[in-house]
């Protein structure tokens, strides 16, 4: 069998040039050529390749996006993205769209060629896999079963804190005594080990390669650490990550039952299988800033959220806050919801806990962060909040 590429440049010359590289390959047959983003989802649509070629910057729609609709659609087709841009974020907006691989210009033809076959081989093979499982039907009594709270954290701006939220309360809980499992889904850069001194290691990258995911197998990619906490890694972070439909929602199933607390930590854009998580979540707590930009868009994310009709509780939280200029009345008010906690800055002390690899928490026990944290993760448990001006302020 042949492996049918489409191409999606809106250069006529560079899809010449591209369908002429692929052309003295006998393995591989040029179907189509596209010149926008939407008619790439078109011809995709009417064609059916196994791989797209594509440009990033495109007219109509951009590369990403289209990347993003084709990996949510049509599951057959994988996508290598052609693109000017080296740079780190690039690859890692890429990845995060479902691109199979990225190459850049200018590459030889042995590099565009070989990358069409991985993803080809990748996507065939996860396919199978996808496949197999969907003739397992779920044991009886596991939809919907488990008593742990599943506690979502989101937000669409980079650089809010989720994941030094997300860390911190968990090692708060658990030193409640409760059972606690940390998710890092954040697989544009999975920094969540980094926060208890710990190597990237296996995780949910590598569990997606696995024949079953088992009670079992998904135990053994859970590393404890001294706080109490149970950490899920994401695993290595590579262009051509791929997370199986349905895995999220197995995996978490199974986590809910072992767990009193389960957080999951999520990266500031969501793109399908991600979205797995959202309809099984307790509560969803939205980041954002203080500032009357970061309030604006914190709104548009809780609406945004309420808008899709999920059942857990959405709750937005304002974090890096100084003690000056926040008024907590005045951001309710803006966002016409009460707010689940507002959290102090405390950078200082957030650059000390990364270098040691210990969570801040521990580092800085008597700060104001702390403080709002231990309101944050006592009122997730039924304790009475303390009391102090910061802890009004911050904690109720």
């Amino acid at each position: 069998m042949k492996i049918r590429v489409l191409i999606v440049d809106d250069i006529e010359h560079v899809r010449e040039e591209l369908r002429r590289l692929l052309s003295l390959e006998d393995d591989i047959e040029v179907i189509g050529e596209a010149a926008d983003g939407l008619e790439a989802l078109q011809l995709t649509e009417k064609l059916s390749p196994h791989i797209v070629l594509m440009d990033v910057g495109l007219p109509k729609m951009d590369g990403l996006a289209a990347t993003e609709v084709i990996g949510e659609r049509f599951l057959n087709t994988g996508v290598v993205i052609v693109s000017i841009h080296g740079e780190q974020e690039y690859i890692r907006r890429a990845m995060a769209a479902g691109a199979g691989e990225y190459i850049v210009k200018p590459f030889s033809a042995y590099e565009l060629t070989e990358a069409v076959r991985r993803v080809w081989e990748r996507t065939q093979k996860l396919q199978t896999m996808i496949a197999s499982r969907m003739d397992t039907p779920v044991p009886e009594g596991e939809e919907g079963a488990g008593q742990g709270q599943m506690l979502l954290f989101t937000g669409s701006k980079g650089g809010i804190g989720r994941t030094t939220l997300a860390c911190n309360l968990a090692v708060l809980l658990a030193q409640r005594g409760k059972k606690v499992c940390l998710v890092d889904l954040d697989m544009t850069s999975g920094d969540v080990p980094f926060f208890f001194g710990l190597e990237r290691g296996p995780g949910l990258s590598d569990l997606a390669y696995e024949e079953e995911w088992t009670p079992e197998v998904i135990e053994g990619y859970l590393v404890g650490h001294t706080t109490g906490v149970k950490i899920l890694r994401a695993g290595e972070v590579t262009p051509d990550l791929f997370l199986p439909q349905g895995m999220l929602k197995q995996v978490v199933q199974y986590l809910r039952k072992a767990f009193q607390f389960v957080l999951v930590d999520l990266p500031p854009f969501i793109v399908s299988p991600l979205e797995e998580v959202f309809p099984l979540a307790d509560k969803i707590f939205v980041v954002g800033r203080g500032d009357p930009p970061g309030l604006r868009r914190l709104k548009m994310d809780v609406d945004f959220l309420q808008h899709q009709g999920y059942q857990g509780e959405i709750l937005p939280v304002v974090n890096q806050i100084c003690e000056d200029g926040f008024n907590r009345d005045v951001a309710e008010r803006a966002l016409g919801r009460k707010l689940a906690a507002v959290i102090p800055a405390d950078f200082r002390s957030g650059r000390r806990a990364l270098r040691r690899g210990s969570p801040l928490v521990m580092e800085a026990r008597g700060s104001r962060f702390t403080q709002a944290l231990e309101n944050w993760a006592g009122a997730l448990v039924g304790e009475e909040i303390k009391k102090g001006f910061w802890a009004r302020l911050f904690g109720r």
